[in-house]
């Protein structure tokens, strides 16, 4: 290994400690009432890492969806660590720091071709910063934090490791085959390819990989000549099978599971809006990481902002087609950006209240971080030529001060994955939606505290009645519940009584009678108990 790889490998490592550190908070998270019950505490499927349990896996969708190497990593973890969720996010941290040494290593072999344009004559210097750079903005970014201090987003975690594997076997194929090596071809190639299945066997954002490896076909490794453009394609064709039968096998699962938007209730041109507003918003975050909301809801009416920002987003992306020929670079990191998010943006809608997720900019984001690093140190190089030094000492101050905000920002989200609590909370403190009310209230009840549980219901049926939420019965039930706990049992009836109203559930006519008999009023209460039937189900969501 010459002296050059070794500064590149010994940045990969330090990125990674540093992003290792810097999520370290994470282990003292909890698990959250959002996917974490499905995937993790109450998975049976992961309580037994048999043959059986790996048939089920491979062979059957679970949740609406069809990911064993996910589940399968959940299985390991539960072997080792049972319910403890120190376990899950120490895998998650790990892997995650793994990516951001490898995407170190990515830009480096992107980019080393390109050294002397990316650092003119001090290339010995801005170089090696600014494959940390790269490694950095990506890795500590607050953007990632969703993707890693949330135990059931192991399926991102995964899913990066795996894809970036596969790119970079990809590089390395096309490093052989341009240096005419083509006894070592194969390897390479198959690992790409045995690497891409694989991300697609833990979350199938990936599937748009293929196009991926045409982007960088054309930039930065210049392969796009006319003779070699058949043959290029030709590359690609096992890869797009298989990207082509996971997508509309994933899709088959989602409609089977009745999780996907008809077009009736979620019309082309919204889906078109929700998108923009998405890519727009996720533009902004990566530069503005303030006011990160970890459930971001589609608003009733779409506000006119939404087609502001489509339109902006169209804008760029006509304009990076006309300067692709003269900024390939540039033009190629915003398609590789837009490329990876098809997967995650409203086109295809699982559900109809998403409007975006932090976690979606996990791939999406490797792009742009490395691509501006080598633009930051582009500007760097030139304005140290010119001998502005104070301008580059601004500079360098600058990025130092934006690390450290990013720093900051990341550790101080990571807090917000603690427990249900703390979630919700966030929700409630950027942009209050009736859902997070109400899932709060479950968890303060479950806690023994009725007060602040009552209070979160209250506020939950205002939004819910602004709204017109058919499920409203939930709401009363629970508040009647956290009421009851106080001893306010009057009050508690009252709730129950507009709860079965709405709908007459046989537990709510336990609830109720419980709260009668406590008064006193045994012959009421004989009623609603034979109502309730002999075993009435503890109270959930109906």
């Amino acid at each position: 290994m010459n002296s050059n790889n070794k500064t590149v490998v010994s940045i990969a490592v330090l990125v990674g400690l540093i992003t290792l550190a810097v999520y370290s908070g994470s282990l003292t998270c909890g698990f959250i009432n959002m996917d974490d019950p499905f995937y993790i505490t109450n998975n049976l499927l992961i309580r037994n890492l048999d043959l059986q349990t790996l048939r089920r896996l491979f062979t059957e969708a679970h949740l609406g969806a069809w990911i064993p190497l996910t589940h399968v990593s959940f299985a390991i973890d539960h072997h080792f660590w049972g319910s403890d969720p120190t376990g899950y996010h120490l895998t998650n941290i790990v892997l995650h720091a793994l990516n951001a040494t490898m995407v170190v290593l990515l830009t480096d072999r992107l980019l080393k071709n390109e050294r002397k344009w990316i650092a003119g004559d001090i290339g010995n210097f801005l170089y090696p910063v600014m494959l940390l750079l790269a490694g950095l903005m990506w890795g500590i970014h607050p953007l990632r934090v969703e993707s890693v201090a949330w135990a059931a987003e192991r399926k991102d975690v995964l899913n990066g490791l795996l894809t970036l594997a596969a790119v970079i076997s990809y590089i390395r194929y096309v490093q052989l085959k341009e240096a005419g090596k083509r006894r070592m071809l194969l390897v390479p190639y198959l690992l790409a390819l045995l690497f891409f299945v694989l991300s697609l066997l833990a979350k199938q954002v990936s599937v748009t990989l293929p196009v991926i490896l045409l982007l960088l076909d054309w930039y930065p490794l210049a392969r796009f000549r006319k003779k070699k453009l058949v043959s290029l394609l030709v590359e690609k064709i096992p890869f797009l099978v298989i990207a082509l039968l996971i997508a509309f096998m994933t899709i088959y699962i989602a409609a089977e599971g009745k999780i996907l938007s008809s077009i009736v209730d979620f019309p082309f041109y919204v889906r078109v809006l929700v998108s923009g507003n998405a890519i727009f918003e996720y533009c902004r975050l990566s530069f503005f990481p303030t006011g990160i909301n970890p459930y971001i809801v589609i608003p009733k009416p779409l506000p006119y902002g939404y087609l502001v920002k489509t339109i902006t987003v169209a804008a760029i992306s006509l304009f990076m087609l006309r300067i692709s020929q003269r900024k390939p670079a540039i033009a190629a990191v915003w398609f590789a950006f837009i490329v990876l998010l098809l997967p995650t943006l409203a086109f295809i809608q699982a559900g109809d209240d998403i409007a975006m997720a932090a976690r979606y900019t996990y791939l999406p984001a490797i792009a742009p971080s490395f691509g501006g690093a080598a633009v930051f140190m582009l500007l760097v190089a030139k304005a140290r030529e010119k001998c502005h030094k104070f301008v580059v000492v601004i500079m360098l101050i600058s990025i130092n001060i934006f690390i450290v905000l990013a720093v900051s920002t990341t550790v101080k989200l990571i807090s917000v994955w603690k427990d249900t609590g703390t979630y919700w909370s966030r929700v409630i403190e950027v942009e209050p939606v009736g859902r997070a009310f109400g899932d709060r209230g479950v968890y303060y009840l479950i806690n023994n505290r009725s007060v602040d549980a009552a209070a979160d219901f209250t506020a939950a049926i205002g939004i819910a009645t602004e709204t017109g939420w058919k499920k409203m019965y939930n709401l009363y039930a629970f508040r009647g519940v956290a009421l009851s706990d106080q001893g306010r049992y009057a009050d508690a009836i009252d709730d129950f009584d507009r709860a079965i109203r709405i709908l007459p559930h046989p537990t709510y006519f336990y609830l109720r009678g419980e709260a009668l008999k406590t008064l006193g009023r045994t012959s009421e209460a004989e009623l609603d108990f034979r109502r309730a039937g002999p075993h009435p189900s503890p109270i959930d969501w109906f």
